[in-house]
């Protein structure tokens, strides 16, 4: 008997944990304006080499528009569509700055792929790593809902 209801307990906290964790989200949860830090950090240089700005992103019925990744350089604003499986939020850019053969630099650099994220209602963080012309590189996102 006690071994039943051991096993009983068992499965009920594994049931649990399974339907809290890793919970899955509509994207008109996310929909709002969001500022925080964004951290661009070249994993490959010794001392790492890391730029932090500070941004703006709105979400609203599955598109996006951000501003301030780069302080008004060529990758500092652009919008586009995004969608959220699982734990990953993924960015679709159609629209920035600047064409990239213009200014020849990799689209890693701007707001757009596949990100591991977390929300909890206020705050947003994701982040990702790519390889960018040899070097290893992270951009972290920390967002805080704003309205």
């Amino acid at each position: 008997m006690k071994r039943l209801i051991l096993i009983i307990i068992l499965a009920l906290i594994t049931g649990i944990a399974l339907t809290t964790c890793g919970k899955v989200i509509d994207v008109s949860e996310i929909d709002g304006t969001y500022v925080g830090t964004y951290t661009w950090s070249n994993l490959s240089s010794n001392p790492s080499l890391v730029w932090i700005s500070t941004t703006t992103i709105e979400f609203g019925e599955g598109k996006y528009s951000y501003t301030g990744l780069s302080n008004d350089s060529y990758y500092d604003s652009g919008s586009g569509n995004f969608t959220i499986k699982g734990n990953k939020i993924i960015f679709e850019l159609t629209d920035y700055a600047i064409p990239l053969e213009y200014i020849g630099v990799v689209d890693s650099w701007l707001l757009k792929g596949e990100y591991k994220y977390k929300f909890d209602g206020n705050k947003l963080t994701f982040s990702k790593t790519a390889t960018a012309m040899d070097m290893k590189y992270e951009y972290k996102f920390e967002l805080k809902r704003n309205r």
